[in-house]
This record gives structure tokens, C-alpha cells and sequence, in this order.
């Protein structure tokens, strides 16, 4: 007699020690997108056999359905606190999250965003969780002022950081973090949705009557607004993009001297309000420069795997990124343009999986668009050894893999915990960190460099 589903399940994931299943529980900023941290969880579940929890900024949204649907239980908490009217409601949040923590005594605590990494692994320390990590979801935040020094501050209270991009554990050094203290794993996509030999490419130039030898060139992302200048964002990034649609459409006068047939995919939808108003500029930009006829602007696809497999380059112009589509496009064996950027120099190697070019600088973007077209045996071999990287290191098994493997490591070394006595010991000097974290950020932020800076203002207007 087969036993029952529910049953299946408890002895898949029960480790083959015998011993009882550790808790692991992630915490993200978010609702919306982020798959990765579904991805992740659920295979610690399925192929490790945690006991998986997450922690995610609400109750209500694409990423709490995907929770729900597999079983995961999910938690809402509340992790705003760039406002200056949420640095009152800070202690409470904190709060909050340390009850829930020591309510479910989770055994490893992993946070990914900057909001939900602050207050996660303050809130963890408080509560003397065992294993305490901060994934870093890219080097965004270690590029500005203000959340990198909040991170420098409080990143002591992790037992590890896992710096996501080789970059990113750069930054982390520059800041004088150990190198014992960081761990590289990276975010790596479920490989199994991007396989080459079993995705038919989407038929990208039937729609518009465009020759099947027509050059396509195409670059997957969101549409993000453009951002003003403030402390809490990279200075490269002042009035952009982060994705940098705008490097692409300039480069394409350059790219049809070369190949006047090409076609540039620009696929993607706008983020949110910001992101549309961002959008319609680029249409708008197109227009201006006359390039209608080559520049499509297709929307939102869900058949990414498919698109890629079409296109003859894929372009990733980010002014600041993790690894941004790399993997993605170099995993279905796509030749990929990027710029040396973030951790899209891990995956992308100048001359072997691919071609980097200069940030902010379309003429470099079209050179290497051309280098790429121009040669198609060249492309070929750029593909193939892409694909051989990326299923070496950048697959979501060896995400989860190098997880587990941290996490049975640290565990180890680390002391049973949530002991009353050390949680006492740690809100005695942690409400002394917290208080200088405040008293820093409104003081220094919200009055010093704001009087400065309209005194700046005032001087430059004479």
C-alpha cells in the first residue's frame, strides 16, 4: 500500500541522519517578482530537505501565491524605513520581527534586498538565531552613500555575507569586512527552464514579414523610471536608468551602418509608474532619431527561454547590475554583450563567453554588437562556452547546493541558540547600535546635508 502524499513528502525530506530537520527561513522586502528566493527555498525543501519558511514584506502578491501554492508558509512584516517619518516606527518593526523570530526559532535566518537585510539581521542578532546571513541581492547598495555605511554598521551581526557576484565581495573588502567572514554563491535561475535542445525559438520576424536572415538583436528587461540624485543611489546613476534602454537605441544608428537590416528587441514591460514614464521616453526617443523601422518595442513575453533561442545577440547595457540576463541568455547558448559591470564580468568573459563593453557609452555597446554580428562562427563559439560556464556555477542546483553546504558548515560551528541571557547581553548594546544608526541618519542626512545642499544651491544661484 502506497502511503499517503503528505506522507511521501515527510520522508523525502527528512535528512538521512535521522536528525531532526533544521528550520531555514528567508525574509524579502518584497511580494512581487524575486522568483529566486521561491526558487531557492523550495528546492532546500525538496532536494535537502528543510523545513522552509519565508518572511516577506505583506501577505498579498505573485511571489506569496507561488509560496502558497507549493506549501510554503509565508509570514508578512513590515521593513520600511528610508522614510524620515519611518524612523519613529523603526524599533517597532524590529520588534515585531524579533517575536515572529523567536516565536517559530528558526536555525538559519537568510535576508536578500537592503530594507528586509538591515531589519532582518538586527531583529535576528536580537533574538540569537544560530546561523544569521545576508544574502546581497547585487552592489546597488554598496555604490551610494547612505546604505552603505548603514550596511557597514550593522553587517557585524551576520555570521556570514553572501556576496552574490565577485564584485560584491570586492566592495565588502573595500569596506574592511574579513574575507572569513564572506561567502560568493550566486543567484542562479532554474537551469532546467533554459535548455537549448529542447526550446523552439519564438518566431520573432513572421509577425512583422522581416527575412529569416534578418540580424536580431535583443535585450530582455524591465523598463526602470530614471533617478534623481540622492544619497541613497549610485552617483554613475544620477538622471538614468539603471538598465540603460536609452545606450541601446543610441547605439543603433551606429550597429545599422554596419548591418542596415538588423532588428533591435527592446522586451519588457514598465516597472511600475516610474518605469512607464521611462518607457514612453524611449518611444518617444526612437521617433526622434527616425528609428521606427529598426527598433521594436514588444512588451511583456513569458516565453523568454524561446526568445532568447531566436535571437542572434542578446545586449545587457546595465549601469549597475548583478548578473542582470547574462545567465539566462549565455545558458540558452545566446551570444551575449554586456558591460563590464557588477558581476556581469563573472559571467560574461571578454573574448570567451561573450563581449564587454564600457558603461554609458553606446559607441563601445554598438563596436561590440558589430564584433559579434560580424563574425557568426565566432558568436557560435561564444554561445557554447557560455552555456558550459553557466552550468558549472550559475545554475539554481548549485545555488542550493553551496547553501546547503554553508549552511550544515555553520551550523556546526554555531552554539544551539535563542538563550534568554545572550538575547538580554545583546539588546542592552544592540538599542545602543540602533540609536546611533538613528541619530547618524538624522542628523547627518536629514538636516547636515540638507542644509548644505541648499546652501550649495543658494551660492550657485549668484
Amino acid at each position: 500500500m502506497m502511503p499517503a502524499r503528505s506522507d511521501l513528502q515527510a520522508m523525502t525530506s527528512q535528512p538521512a541522519t535521522g536528525r531532526p530537520r533544521s528550520r531555514v527561513c528567508h525574509v524579502a522586502a518584497t511580494t512581487e517578482g524575486a522568483t529566486w528566493v521561491f526558487e531557492q527555498l523550495r528546492d532546500l525543501r525538496d532536494r535537502h530537505g528543510y523545513d522552509v519558511c519565508a518572511i516577506l514584506n505583506g501577505d498579498k502578491g505573485s511571489l506569496v501565491d507561488k509560496f502558497k501554492a507549493a506549501g510554503i508558509a509565508v509570514h508578512a512584516a513590515n521593513f520600511d524605513f528610508t522614510a524620515s517619518s519611518d524612523l519613529l516606527r523603526l524599533p517597532h518593526r524590529v520588534m515585531a520581527l524579533y517575536r515572529l523570530l523567536r516565536r517559530e526559532r528558526f536555525d538559519v535566518v537568510q535576508t536578500h534586498l537592503f530594507q528586509s537585510m538591515v531589519l532582518g539581521r538586527i531583529a535576528a542578532w536580537f533574538a540569537d538565531v544560530p546561523v544569521r546571513l545576508s544574502m546581497i541581492a547585487g552592489p546597488f547598495h554598496l555604490e551610494a552613500y547612505t546604505p552603505r555605511w548603514i550596511d557597514r554598521w550593522t553587517c557585524w551581526l551576520d555570521t556570514a555575507i553572501i556576496a552574490s557576484c565577485e564584485y560584491t565581495r570586492s566592495l565588502y573588502q573595500k569596506i574592511g569586512v574579513p574575507d572569513r567572514k564572506i561567502e560568493v554563491i550566486y543567484y542562479g535561475p532554474d537551469e532546467r527552464k533554459f535548455d537549448p535542445t529542447a526550446t523552439s525559438p519564438a518566431d520573432l520576424r513572421g509577425p512583422f514579414g522581416w527575412p529569416s536572415d534578418t540580424p536580431l538583436i535583443g535585450m530582455v528587461a524591465y523598463f526602470y523610471q530614471e533617478l534623481p540624485k540622492s544619497h541613497w543611489l549610485p552617483p554613475a546613476l544620477y538622471g538614468r536608468s539603471v538598465k540603460s534602454q536609452e545606450d541601446l537605441v543610441r547605439a543603433t544608428p551606429i550597429i545599422l551602418e554596419k548591418f542596415p537590416r538588423a532588428k533591435i528587441l527592446l522586451i519588457g514591460s514598465g516597472w511600475e509608474a516610474g518605469g512607464e514614464a521611462y518607457l514612453q521616453r524611449m518611444k518617444d526617443l526612437v521617433s526622434t532619431l527616425g528609428l521606427e523601422q529598426s527598433i521594436v518595442f514588444t512588451g511583456f513575453r513569458n516565453d523568454v527561454p524561446q526568445v532568447l533561442r531566436a535571437l542572434d545577440v542578446a545586449v545587457q547595457p546595465s549601469l549597475s547590475e548583478n548578473l542582470g540576463g547574462t545567465i539566462e541568455s549565455l545558458l540558452m547558448e545566446c551570444p551575449t554583450v554586456a558591460t563590464c559591470v557588477g558581476g556581469m564580468t563573472d559571467s560574461v568573459i571578454d573574448g570567451q563567453t561573450g563581449v564587454l563593453v564600457r558603461p554609458a557609452d553606446p559607441r563601445s555597446l554598438a563596436e561590440g554588437i558589430v564584433a559579434v554580428l560580424g563574425n557568426p562562427e565566432m558568436a557560435r563559439e561564444y554561445g557554447n562556452a557560455g552555456r558550459r560556464r553557466m552550468l558549472q556555477r550559475f545554475t539554481l542546483r548549485r545555488t542550493v547546493d553551496d547553501l546547503a553546504a554553508l549552511y550544515e558548515r555553520k551550523l556546526a560551528e554555531r552554539p544551539a541558540g535563542y538563550r534568554r541571557w545572550v538575547t538580554a547581553m545583546r539588546f542592552a548594546a544592540g538599542s545602543l547600535l540602533c540609536l546611533a544608526v538613528v541619530t547618524r541618519y538624522a542628523v547627518w542626512e536629514l538636516f547636515v546635508l540638507r542644509v548644505w545642499n541648499k546652501a550649495t544651491r543658494h551660492f550657485r544661484a549668484f
